[in-house]
């Protein structure tokens, strides 16, 4: 009978997502010593070269396949021809994504102690023999369990058909229950006992069994060139996968960033609406604050523009000598800036001595002239200091003590 395969039933699931899982009975099981110094890339092809030597047919026309660990010097290889399984009712292999004998789903257990498992399905039984520590079994013995022959008495006579299988002790008795794949596409083998046994059996490593890919490629019973082949396609698979992932969360990014530089922008846009409302408002109160500045600097630096203008037309020149101004600017400092015309060089000279003798400014910058067609124009910035006038009570003290001292001199 046929095996189904050990996966979860679902109509939704293809066979590039289903393992399939073969009967023991349908396979040639040996072993083969693999000689230590062979390198891990070799094996393969060592393992292939010795299954020539012993199978009755072609390689090329046998599924095949083969467990092997690093801690043992053995393999166990398994191989059918392909008719066999045509036979059977299993064709199309080539598009399940995995292809196994059912006693390669215990691939990569590992009992503390010798241990005898009974792998039973609905129409056969496979009895394997873990030695201590080993994780490939040492003996594999393979039998159909019919309406005449059941599961118990086909496990007794694989038990009596070997004398190398202990006859005393435990037998740990097994079923597979279904195969789950990763988004890696690796399945997890998943298993249960059938009898509690009064063992701790059930509490071992068996229960879930996830092998590695190199391990499952070599379990695998499809051609070494098939295998090859789709082992490519998967990474690239895996590989175009990645990549879309990764452009995937680029795009996303990118949409994410667009989306906080549109609000950003609605927002500086709402800020920008919101200046321009207050913008009145705040020139309002920059003209006041100049304003204000201005008149402390008055009250503080006592600024006397009308004095400083007056003080300085004073001292110009008249005559031939003559001194115009075009502008004049009083500053904060008391600070004055004129500029203007003068009658000539000599005039503008005479000007600027008499300012800088005169006490109460001080020429800080120019005089600066140019002399064009016969006029000179000229800019100059003065500094002004204020000297208050003496009162008129002190100017008259003396003259009172003058009086009053002939009065005390006629006095008998």
């Amino acid at each position: 009978m046929k095996d189904s395969p050990q996966t979860p039933l679902n109509n939704d699931t293809t066979l590039a997502e289903q393992v399939l899982v073969l009967p023991g009975s349908v396979f040639f099981i040996d072993h083969i010593e693999v000689p230590i110094e062979l390198e891990a890339a070799e094996i393969s092809d060592y393992i292939e070269l010795s299954l020539e030597s012993i199978a009755p047919f072609p390689v090329d026309q046998l599924y095949w396949g083969y467990l092997f660990s690093d801690e043992d010097a053995r393999a166990l290889v398994y191989a059918t021809h392909r008719d066999r399984l045509k036979k059977a009712g299993y064709h199309d292999l080539d598009s399940y994504a995995w292809v196994l004998p059912d006693f390669a789903t215990l691939t990569g257990v590992c009992f503390p102690s010798q241990t005898l498992v009974a792998l039973e399905s609905i129409d056969h039984l496979s009895l394997l023999l873990f030695t201590k520590g080993s994780r490939i079994p040492s003996t594999v013995r393979v039998a159909s369990i019919t309406e005449s022959i059941p599961a118990e008495a086909a496990l007794e006579a694989l038990k009596t058909s070997d004398a190398s299988l202990p006859q005393e002790g435990t037998t740990l008795r097994i079923r597979s229950t279904r195969s789950v794949l990763n988004e890696q596409g690796l399945p997890t083998f998943q298993h249960e006992p059938i009898e509690h046994s009064g063992s701790d059996f059930e509490h071992g490593s068996w229960t879930e069994l996830s092998p590695s890919e190199a391990q499952l490629w070599q379990a695998d019973v499809r051609s070494a060139s098939f295998k090859e082949s789709e082992r490519n396609i998967r990474r690239l698979g895996a590989l175009s996968l990645r990549i879309t992932s990764w452009a995937a969360i680029f795009v996303l990014v990118l949409l994410t960033a667009e989306l906080l530089l549109f609000g950003c922008k609605i927002w500086l846009n709402s800020l920008d609406k919101k200046i321009s409302a207050q913008n009145p408002a705040v020139l309002t109160i920059e003209d006041q604050q100049t304003l204000m500045v201005k008149l402390e600097q008055v009250a503080q630096n006592e600024l006397r523009p009308v004095t400083i203008l007056e003080k300085a037309s004073a001292m110009r020149p008249k005559g031939t000598l003559w001194i115009e101004y075009d502008n004049a600017t009083v500053d904060g400092e008391n600070n004055l800036t004129i500029e203007g015309k003068a009658a000539s060089i000599n005039a503008l000279n005479n000007y600027a001595d008499s300012l800088q003798q005169s006490g109460i400014f001080e020429i800080i910058e120019g005089p600066e002239s140019i002399t064009r067609g016969g006029k000179t124009t000229f800019t100059v910035t003065l500094a002004y200091t204020h000297i208050e006038a003496q009162s008129s009570v002190k100017n008259d003290t003396p003259k009172t003590a003058q009086t009053a001292e002939p009065k005390e001199e006629a006095r008998p």
